[in-house]
């Protein structure tokens, strides 16, 4: 009970504030271009070889500045099942507009395939980001990037995904773990905890975790808890995680808001600075909006407050 009316005064707190930010005047809407306006586009670069065939990676660098650019690296979602990195199919899509955003900033955004699970199962997922990642780091002259300025921003499964990079970068014997010079992790309404005991708090995550869950530990939670617990970011935490921002719709259908304020709760518990921005009535997805603005204002601050 008393679990849940901290996350209720969370709830209210980031509602508050974010009437207060919607009714500011002067924000412009974030408006589409081709390219997400990048300078340059680098597709197709591949950072790994499985058996399962090339992983690759899109990169949109900024106009080259004096100093290293900073990165952000996109993760798509899907239910780890299906999804592509593909940012600028629908240029008016939040992620787009948010990239978009970002650039304009001076950031470079990458964004990367994983083995989807039709091919492999956890942890796979988190060691193919984790390489790009490195991939980016190790390959930063060539682009001009600055390796020690990373974010790390995923949505549904992929920011699961980089939730849980983010909760064991300071853990190299974890898959995944390890990853220097994380700035920030942004997640947009991911899953943080897969376990069978969070299934049976939230009865909506039950008929996805017989699918999507299930295809990415194996097995059902209830038969594997500790498969469950290791690939979930709220079971990881150590307190050595970089800043959180984690935005979610108050109507999602499909991951309970609960988990992220449950998950934000259980970050500041261990000092890391974590935000938790929920939206009033918008669903899985976010949509496309006049919250769409708020939504990557907030992402902007964030980003270039830690990044």
């Amino acid at each position: 009970m008393a679990r849940r009316v901290l996350a209720a005064g969370f709830a209210l707190v980031a509602l508050v504030a974010a009437g207060c930010s919607r009714s500011e005047a002067g924000v412009a809407p974030v408006e589409p271009v081709r390219d997400l306006g990048a300078h340059q586009v680098f597709r197709h670069q591949v950072y790994a070889q499985r058996d399962t065939g090339a992983l690759r990676l899109d990169l949109y660098l900024p106009p080259r500045a004096a100093v290293a650019t900073p990165l952000v690296v996109y993760v798509h979602g899907g239910g780890w099942d299906a999804g592509v990195r593909t940012l600028d199919a629908d240029p008016s899509a939040p992620e787009s507009l948010a990239a978009q955003r970002l650039l304009e900033r001076g950031y470079a955004v990458a964004t990367v395939d994983y083995r989807l699970t039709g091919v492999a199962q956890s942890p796979a997922q988190f060691v193919d980001v984790a390489d790009a990642v490195r991939w980016l780091q190790e390959n930063s002259a060539r682009w001009g990037i600055d390796r020690n300025r990373v974010g790390l921003w995923g949505a549904s499964a992929g920011g699961h995904l980089v939730s849980q990079l983010g909760a064991v970068a300071g853990d190299p014997a974890k898959p995944g773990g390890g990853l220097t010079g994380i700035r920030a992790v942004v997640d947009w309404f991911g899953p943080s905890d897969l376990s069978a005991e969070a299934q049976h708090e939230h009865p909506q995550l039950q008929d996805y975790a017989r699918r999507a869950i299930t295809g990415l530990l194996g097995c059902m939670p209830v038969d594997c808890p500790d498969v469950a617990d290791a690939a979930s970011p709220g079971r990881n935490i150590s307190g050595d995680e970089p800043p959180f921002l984690i935005q979610q719709g108050t109507a999602d259908s499909l991951v309970p808001l609960d988990q992220s304020l449950d998950f934000a709760a259980a970050l500041r518990s261990r000092g890391v600075i974590a935000e938790m921005h929920p939206y009033q009535g918008l669903d899985h997805g976010f949509g496309k909006g006049p919250q769409t603005t708020l939504v990557v204002d907030t992402l902007d601050a964030f980003v270039r407050t830690h990044v």
